[in-house]
């Protein structure tokens, strides 16, 4: 049976027509054992629709996130952690579930473990819709909003400096999460990480179907927003800034896998090994990576920053 992670803040707005989507799924009442609400302190009405929606549906439950720790990372980390099913889902307060989301994901999980040892880590994904807030169509896939490619998470070299494995898409089995939990503090992300343990652990499967509108609106903590050529070129250094921040990020993601590869006795990873101790490098270090494509972005532009970030950084010292 499934448990699927739901983690709320200030979500009223879009909160019951997700719910609605989740139990209006093909598979529901036969997998869903569990929706778990975890919310992270909302202020607004997020509570009393929950409250409302589980008095018509006992699989849904209320648990507030004690562990001290706030965001998106930490409050479906802590839901994670409060799941004890074989299988689980994570799920953002505001999208829509396409009807056959649960079903296809786990005929794809279920058709995987069939053939792979027991007890492997498993990781089933998929693409998802763009939506605008009236769930109208910005574009049918989220590959082509980004123009990346739909195998870019098969190289992990590729995934780990760049995540194109969205919760939101996620059905994953327990011996991933066993291995992935405790997430340490310096994780990019609740689902980077997840899909980076995947990938070094076990296996991960790959729906080519949208099987989620994924929506967009101005309250978006993380999205998919287009940025166009005109937009990066105006606001050039605003731009370059987030990037320094999200790449040092990114940095920090990697020293906490090589922690992770060490404490699982793991061979380690050439690219996590660079991207560990990237900012110690000579500049002509950081360069010959680059060139060599052990540095990288899936695109022109994001490249071009990288490469920006790699002549203007200075190196740091042990």
């Amino acid at each position: 049976m499934i448990d699927i992670v739901l983690a709320t803040y200030n979500g009223q707005a879009f909160l019951a027509e997700q719910i609605k989507s989740i139990q209006a799924n093909i598979g529901y009442h036969k997998w869903v054992n569990t929706i778990i609400v975890t919310d992270d302190g909302s202020i607004d009405n997020t509570q009393n629709i929950v409250a409302t929606l589980a008095e018509q549906d006992n699989k849904i439950i209320w648990i507030e996130n004690t562990s001290g720790k706030k965001g998106p990372k930490d409050n479906f980390a802590f839901g994670l952690s409060q799941s004890t099913a074989d299988y689980i889902m994570l799920c953002d307060q505001d999208d829509i579930w396409l009807p056959h989301k649960i079903e296809l994901s786990m005929q794809h999980l279920k058709q995987a473990e069939s053939s792979l040892p027991p007890h492997t880590p498993l990781l089933i994904f998929s693409d998802k819709q763009i939506v605008d807030a009236h769930l109208q169509e910005i574009c049918s896939s989220y590959f082509k909003l980004k123009n990346i490619s739909k195998k870019w998470h098969i190289k992990f070299n590729q995934l780990c400096q760049q995540n194109v494995i969205s919760g939101c898409t996620m059905l994953f089995n327990r011996a991933l999460i066993d291995k992935a939990l405790p997430m340490p503090e310096k994780a990019y992300m609740h689902d980077w990480w997840i899909a980076l343990v995947a990938h070094r652990c076990g296996e991960i499967v790959f729906i080519d179907q949208t099987l989620i509108q994924y929506r967009q609106h101005h309250a978006n903590v993380i999205g998919a927003k287009h940025r166009g050529l005109f937009s990066l070129c105006f606001q050039f250094f605003k731009h370059l800034k987030a990037f320094k921040k999200s790449q040092q990020a990114l940095i920090n993601q990697a020293i906490a896998f090589k922690v992770f590869e060490q404490t699982n006795k793991m061979i380690p990873d050439e690219t996590i090994k660079v991207l560990s101790s990237l900012n110690y490098l000579p500049i002509h270090k950081k360069i010959s990576y680059f060139c060599k494509g052990n540095v990288t972005r899936s695109h022109f532009l994001g490249r071009l920053a990288l490469l920006i970030l790699l002549l203007t950084s200075k190196r740091q010292r042990h």
